[in-house]
């Protein structure tokens, strides 16, 4: 276990989180200490740029104020050095496995503030289990991905956008396609996947 201090930046528009989250992880650790705290997306990023030895990230994906997304912003902090964990109120599968996609270590509800010490260690020593709030979403993305390999590249990408909710006729638009042929595909994908 690590003993140097481990330093944490909270990315949260929401003042009784930032207290809240702030506030129990200054009592629960004396190794861990919250370094910055905004509720402002560029503001966060500004910070990371400047101080690229910043060991977490708590993202929170929600911001109401935002320029940029929550996944865009994933991926420019994490190309910078810190490790980031998802700290949000947002529970879509899509969502969660969007953000590991993107570069997140981990992903927590916030009324899990209970497992962020252990998570945040577990991150920075490099071994973070992937927190309960997200594993669901992860093994059943697997088990979905390896279901759909029998289908062709074309019936894979109109696969996933009627899995959106996508019509038949926006998926033709979308991909270039006439409305007979994303039919058939649509025809081959039931037949395949015993649908």
């Amino acid at each position: 276990m690590l003993k140097r201090t481990i330093t944490v930046a909270l990315v949260e528009d929401d003042p009784f989180w930032q207290a809240n989250i702030s506030k129990y992880i200054e009592q629960e650790s004396r190794h861990i200490k919250v370094v910055f705290v905004t509720g402002c997306k560029e503001e966060a990023l500004a910070f990371i740029e400047s101080h690229p030895s910043t060991d977490i990230v708590l993202l929170d994906l929600n911001l109401t104020r935002a320029n940029l997304d929550g996944m865009e912003l994933i991926e420019k902090l994490s190309r910078l050095g810190p490790k980031i964990i998802a700290l949000t109120s947002i529970v879509d599968d899509d969502v969660i496995v969007s953000s590991f996609e993107c570069g997140a270590v981990n992903y927590m509800n916030k009324s899990s503030i209970y497992d962020i010490i252990k998570a945040i260690q577990s991150a920075v020593e490099g071994n973070a289990p992937i927190h309960s709030d997200a594993s669901p979403a992860l093994i059943a993305r697997l088990k979905e991905a390896k279901r759909v390999q029998i289908l062709t590249p074309s019936e894979l990408e109109i696969y996933y956008l009627q899995q959106k909710g996508y019509s038949k006729s926006k998926i033709a638009e979308m991909l270039f396609k006439s409305a007979d042929t994303v039919k058939k595909h649509m025809q081959s994908i039931r037949r395949k996947l015993k649908l």
